[in-house]
C-alpha cells in the first residue's frame, strides 16, 4: 500500500472513532422509563382539579405535617426549601418545618415499586410508642396519585409534597426510595443499609444508629 493511502485510511478510522464517540447512546430502559414517568406525572399533576385534590387528601387522612419553628437553624440542610403538606398548596420552609428533634424523612412515589413495598414498615414503625417522628418527602408524582395510594396502603404519617428541590438539598442519589435522619440542629444522615426497609425493626436500628 502506498504511503499516501495509509494515512488516508488513518485519517478515516480517526474521524469514524470520533464520530462514533460523540454520537448519542440510546437511553436504557430505566432511564428511559423514569423520564417518562416524570414527565407523565407532571402532566398528571398540572391536571389536579382542587377540590378533588382536597377530598382525597380528606379520605388519606395523613396526620399533619410539622409546622415551621418561627426560623430554621443556620446550618440546617433543607433551609430555604419550600414544599407544601400533601394535598395543601401552603408551603413552608422544609429547614423550620423538620428540625428541632430527630425525625425520620423518606423520600418517595407512588410510581416506585420499592417505596410502595416499604411505606407499610414505615406506618407500624410510625405507631410504635418509642418511634421518632417519620415525615415522607413525595417527588417527581402526581400528587392525587400519591394520595390514592397512601389511602390504598392505610399510611397516615404525614408527606410534603412537591418537595422535588429537597432532592438536591439532600444531595439525593438518583433512586428511590430514601430515608434520612434529619438531627435537632438541622443536619442530616443517610439510611445506607437496607436500601429498602421490609419491617419495623429495620427502621428502628437504623435510627438508632444515626439519631446523635
Amino acid at each position: 500500500m502506498r504511503t499516501g493511502n495509509r494515512w488516508l485510511v488513518f485519517f478515516l478510522a480517526v474521524i469514524v472513532a470520533l464520530i462514533v464517540a460523540i454520537w448519542p447512546r440510546p437511553e436504557s430502559a430505566d432511564t428511559s422509563s423514569a423520564r417518562e414517568a416524570g414527565v407523565a406525572n407532571a402532566a398528571s399533576a398540572a391536571a389536579v382539579d382542587p377540590p378533588e385534590l382536597s377530598r382525597l387528601a380528606a379520605t388519606a387522612d395523613l396526620r399533619p405535617c410539622p409546622g415551621p419553628a418561627p426560623t430554621a437553624p443556620a446550618g440546617a440542610v433543607l433551609r430555604g426549601v419550600s414544599a407544601g403538606c400533601l394535598g395543601s398548596t401552603q408551603a413552608v420552609d422544609l429547614g423550620a418545618a423538620l428540625s428541632g428533634e430527630p425525625i425520620l424523612i423518606n423520600v418517595w412515589a407512588s410510581w416506585c415499586g420499592p417505596c410502595r413495598e416499604e411505606i407499610p414498615a414505615l406506618e407500624a414503625y410510625a405507631n410504635e410508642p418509642d418511634s421518632i417522628p417519620v415525615v415522607g418527602l413525595n417527588v417527581q408524582d402526581d400528587p392525587a396519585a400519591a394520595l390514592r395510594l397512601l389511602t390504598e396502603l392505610g399510611a397516615h404519617y404525614p408527606s410534603f409534597g412537591d418537595a422535588d428541590a429537597a432532592l438536591q438539598a439532600l444531595a439525593a442519589p438518583p433512586v428511590l426510595p430514601l430515608s434520612f435522619v434529619v438531627q435537632r440542629d438541622g443536619s442530616v444522615d443517610r439510611v445506607t443499609a437496607p436500601a429498602v426497609f421490609a419491617d419495623p425493626s429495620e427502621i428502628r436500628v437504623a435510627v438508632g444508629e444515626l439519631v446523635s
